[in-house]
């Protein structure tokens, strides 16, 4: 390459990270990288703790139980393949009327994902319409 090239480079880029907003822009970014996992585990912390608060609310147990009947084996990475317990479904759905949003928002908060989305995923169409119904 050009010498002269080179050092024109070399002075620009000298000038470029000698700004102090980039300097501060490049800090935020180096620091997110290193402390992404801590921060995803004091957000889930926040969340769990959150959840225990209300541990012994009927709502925390639905939602606990709507995760059962989604994963009858219990292990997590199976969820999308053993199953799911309708007629189970179908008592929650009674117990669950009328009181959606707030096991819904629990759903959310123990388990990372929304419920009716877990729901779309484990249920046929004509299921999830039966079990939307009789929820509203």
């Amino acid at each position: 390459m050009n010498p002269l090239l080179i050092a024109q480079a070399t002075k620009s880029a000298t000038s470029f990270f000698s700004n102090r907003k980039v300097q501060i822009v490049l800090l935020g970014i180096v620091l997110y990288f290193i402390f992404r996992r801590k921060i995803k585990r004091l957000i889930h912390n926040y969340r769990q703790r959150k959840f225990n608060r209300n541990e012994g609310r009927d709502i925390n147990q639905i939602a606990q139980q709507y995760r059962s009947v989604a994963n009858p084996s219990g292990i997590s990475w199976m969820i999308n393949f053993d199953g799911t317990r309708t007629s189970q479904l179908d008592a929650l759905a009674r117990e669950t009327k009328g009181r959606l949003q707030p096991i819904a928002d629990a759903y959310r908060l123990k388990f990372e994902e929304s419920l009716s989305d877990r729901l779309r995923k484990e249920l046929s169409a004509k299921d999830y319409r039966t079990w939307r119904d009789i929820v509203e």
